[in-house]
């Protein structure tokens, strides 16, 4: 089965405190030229060494060398174990390896420390699913809303995984429970339009595509949506005002 492409997090991590000395006594190991990075990363202002080896691992991931990815995140956790970013990155590798329960453990590992990340909770419930267990991946899901209620995209998820198994009623049911977590996600809104849509709730659709357009005025394929489906001679809605 092809694997979709999972979105790999590239936000620095908190400094651990250490003095400048400390990130020069470290030992690093691994690949040459990445060593070598992370030297100089500790030299220039005692940088945390662990960012070059994530930025590395980015740029093998974004290359489609998962295993050299691996090894690079490895090192980063090695180097700093408290950021879930790295364990995010280093499960994508492993789910792009189809390697299924590394990669749960890693999102596991991503979620205890950074519950934020929405998607080490549908990751892992794909992971789930090749492993043949859609109950655990919906629990997963489920508890990716729990970790995040007042982010829509995690009840969009939910909502997702109910559609795929045309459950239409359930999947109606966590969209709007997502754009209600999150009423100013531009993006929740236009998955709930284009769910309706699908659904034939024609009017709720289009009222979904203009919160959402109101939202985020830049989208022309929304406004494009929207001139399709409204009736001629109806106007856009105005942008939400912008907070200085």
């Amino acid at each position: 089965m092809a694997h979709r492409t999972m979105i790999l997090a590239a936000a620095l991590p908190m400094r651990r405190g250490a003095a400048p000395a400390c990130a020069a006594r470290r030992s690093v190991t691994g690949m040459a030229v990445l060593a070598l990075a992370a030297a100089a990363a500790a030299v220039a202002g005692c940088e945390d060494p662990s960012i070059k080896f994530n930025q590395h691992g980015l740029a093998y991931y974004a290359a489609g060398d998962y295993t050299h990815a691996r090894a690079a995140f490895e090192e980063a956790i090695s180097l700093n174990p408290d950021v879930g970013k790295y364990y995010f990155n280093r499960g994508t590798c492993e789910q792009a390896l189809g390697n299924w329960d590394a990669a749960i453990f890693n999102y596991e590992m991503a979620q205890r420390l950074s519950p934020g990340i929405v998607e080490a909770f549908n990751n892992q419930a794909r992971c789930l699913l090749e492993k043949g267990q859609p109950e655990q991946a919906q629990q997963a899901l489920v508890t990716g809303t729990v970790a995040n209620p007042y982010n829509g995209d995690a009840f969009v998820n939910v909502a997702k995984f109910f559609e795929a198994r045309a459950d239409m009623a359930n999947a109606r049911l966590w969209m709007a429970k997502g754009v209600a977590a999150d009423p100013d996600n531009a993006g929740t809104h236009l998955e709930f339009a284009n769910f309706l849509l699908k659904t034939g709730e024609r009017e709720k659709a289009i009222e979904e595509y203009r919160k959402s357009l109101y939202l985020n005025p830049v989208q022309p394929e929304v406004s494009a949506k929207l001139s399709e489906l409204s009736p001629a001679g109806t106007q856009l809605p105005p942008p939400k005002p912008q907070t200085q």
